[in-house]
């Protein structure tokens, strides 16, 4: 039987040649665990700086279409009197993540869909030969990026009587922005008549609802 001599300075380079591949191997482990932690990182810093941040950048926003809604409920409540109008004119100016606004809506494009109910609406009750604008307006509100829904301190000004509403709102877009809106009034508080119009009383509590494409 052969037996195989190893001699010393042979097991010492095989020793030297192993330890050589381990820290190759260390080094390879160390360097792909940097890059997991560098993307991670990378993500991480991403998601916090789009996550509702405050949009900086000056800009004033002006409508490009729209529409303004109202929904009146009626006595029996299973009436309801539903009206449109044409889209609101005014700017809204965005600078240091808070946005500035007044709008302005003209209240004799309101259809009921119905012209008698129309007539008495903006005659009787608008007033609108003296009363012809509703006007929204607020102040130094917080916008993010991306988009939260909030209630918001505005001013309505309706039938020469200004007061504070709070007004749920939110806005989308990049280039233009959609912004929706809604908020309810009551039309004592405004020295509006409760309407009557056949037979039905509407109740005093109105609620608008607002859609605009800004840009």
């Amino acid at each position: 039987m052969l037996t195989k001599t190893v001699t010393p300075g042979k097991t010492m380079r095989m020793k030297t040649k192993n330890l050589n591949r381990l820290k190759i191997i260390n080094q390879q482990r160390g360097a792909i665990m940097k890059f997991i932690s560098l993307t991670i990182g990378i993500c991480l810093f991403s998601f916090s700086a789009t996550a509702a941040t405050p949009i900086s950048l000056p800009k004033t926003l002006s409508v490009e279409s729209g529409k303004v809604e109202f929904l009146a409920v009626g006595k029996p409540s299973f009436l309801k009197v539903n009206g449109i109008g044409s889209a609101p004119s005014g700017t809204m100016t965005i600078d240091n993540g808070k946005a500035s606004g007044e709008f302005s809506f003209d209240l004799a494009s309101l259809d009921t869909k119905n012209e008698t109910r129309n007539e008495h609406m903006k005659e009787k009750y608008l007033e609108v030969g003296k009363f012809q604008n509703a006007t929204i307006k607020f102040k130094d509100v917080l916008v993010t990026d991306p988009p939260t829904k909030a209630v918001i301190n505005a001013e309505l000004t309706l039938h020469g009587v200004a007061k504070p509403v709070a007004m749920t709102a939110e806005l989308n877009g990049f280039d233009k922005k959609n912004a929706a809106a809604n908020f309810k009034f009551k039309l004592s508080e405004y020295g509006i008549e409760i309407p009557k119009y056949a037979g039905i009383t509407i109740a005093d509590e109105v609620t608008v609802s607002i859609e605009a494409v800004l840009k």
